[in-house]
């Protein structure tokens, strides 16, 4: 975002370690989200998946582990330093310049969102860059004229409709791979996979009707001030 912000894409480079932090723990909780949704899913059809649950926890096992040694190589030195760089950079000083350079760049996120509707990961990033960007404006009243509270309604049913999506693509990569096609399981692993593109595109269909409704609201919004 800053990079963005400052339109210095070089500075990038002091957030590596930030960057490859946060990509550890994600791989973390996508396993322990897939282990989460497959409780449900046995509790709500009264069935076991015991081979696939065995699987994701030795997932989580090993992804819990490469989250420890990252967090214990994350020393507090990028967070210093990245306070630094906010401290010394005067453009974030000038109020009336950081809201019109903010403004600029979430109009133009809001503009190529409109294109990908058909791409709910590309979507989900996007406004998801939106919900951070309205976060900084340091006025309340500014950030709320965004309607954050219907932004985030969005990114909920984005956000589960991509757990859906990792869920059913590392389920159906074990099922075929590594599960043995007699056993039990395999079947119920594949209603499993038919009952999350259900799920899923429920998601999709709210999704998107709110994020329509909510990008018009605030193109609107753009048109009456301008």
């Amino acid at each position: 975002m800053y990079s963005l912000l400052k339109n210095e894409p070089e500075d990038e480079y002091f957030f590596q370690q930030t960057e490859s932090l946060f990509d550890i723990l994600g791989r973390n909780r996508d396993a322990e989200t897939c282990l989460a949704l497959t409780i449900a899913f046995e509790k709500e059809s009264n069935s076991s998946c015991k081979e696939w649950k065995n699987y994701l926890r030795s997932q989580i096992k090993t992804t819990r582990a490469w989250a420890n040694q990252e967090i214990h190589r994350y020393h507090k030195k990028e967070l210093a330093k990245v306070s630094l760089l906010f401290k010394q950079d005067s453009c974030l000083a000038d109020s009336n310049k950081f809201h019109d350079d903010l403004t600029a760049i979430i109009y133009t996120h809001l503009s190529e969102t409109k294109k990908h509707f058909r791409q709910p990961h590309l979507v989900r990033k996007k406004l998801k860059e939106v919900y951070y960007w309205v976060a900084l404006f340091p006025d309340d009243k500014l950030s709320n004229s965004w309607h954050p509270e219907e932004l985030h309604s969005i990114l909920d049913d984005l956000g589960s409709w991509q757990d859906n999506q990792i869920l059913k693509e590392r389920m159906k990569h074990f099922r075929k791979d590594y599960l043995p096609k007699p056993f039990k399981e395999y079947e119920l692993l594949k209603d499993f996979e038919i009952k999350i593109s259900a799920t899923q595109s429920f998601l999709l269909k709210s999704a998107n009707s709110k994020a329509r409704r909510w990008i018009k609201k605030v193109t609107d919004k753009q048109k009456s001030e301008t």
